[in-house]
């Protein structure tokens, strides 16, 4: 029995997620899907994307930029977030020019400044972001042992909210998102 025991414990030093957390311990607090999410800035251009089957993605042959808000609700008070993870298709891979990213951003309640929390960022382009090809979706989630998220949400001082950008050059490869989740 205590060698099982020694042999579980080791197991669970070894398999552990970026920033040392143990994936057992790793848990989704927040998920948002693209569909609910509101469009920012400029209003998406009419004809340019498509939303359905929980997704949000360019039509064929188009090309531009979609950004997509996803607001944090306040029932996250004091949550420690350790990732985000994001559901996406690039299909012109990590090298390419078209990407999908998306960032945790907060607003100061006091006066309006709006920063993006350190290390509270994802892209389909990230250097060990996994290929989703031109037919699969793929998740992907911020973290490394170099770059760890580690925030507490403060929603007595401030608002946040996950921002979506989609980048597409190329109308040919498909690219789209499925949504977002908050880790911790």
């Amino acid at each position: 029995m205590t060698r099982l025991f020694i042999f579980l414990l080791m197991f669970t030093i070894v398999h552990t997620a970026p920033g040392g957390v143990a994936l057992a311990q790793s848990k989704v607090v927040w998920s948002f899907n693209a569909m609910a999410a509101q469009s920012a800035g400029i209003p998406i251009l009419r004809d340019l994307h498509v939303s359905s089957h929980g997704t949000v993605r360019f039509k064929d042959n188009r090309t531009g930029n979609i950004t997509l808000i996803c607001p944090i609700t306040d029932d996250l008070d004091g949550a420690s977030l350790r990732s985000l993870r994001l559901t996406y298709r690039d299909g012109d891979g990590r090298q390419g020019p078209s990407l999908v990213s998306a960032v945790i951003r907060r607003v100061r309640r006091s006066d309006g400044h709006i920063a993006t929390l350190p290390n509270g960022k994802v892209s389909s382009n990230d250097a060990n972001a996994p290929n989703s090809g031109p037919t699969g979706w793929k998740t992907h989630q911020s973290g490394s042992p170099s770059n760890v998220l580690s925030h507490v949400l403060d929603l007595t001082n401030f608002y946040y909210f996950v921002q979506i950008n989609l980048k597409r050059t190329d109308g040919a490869a498909p690219l789209g998102v499925m949504g977002v989740h908050l880790i911790n």
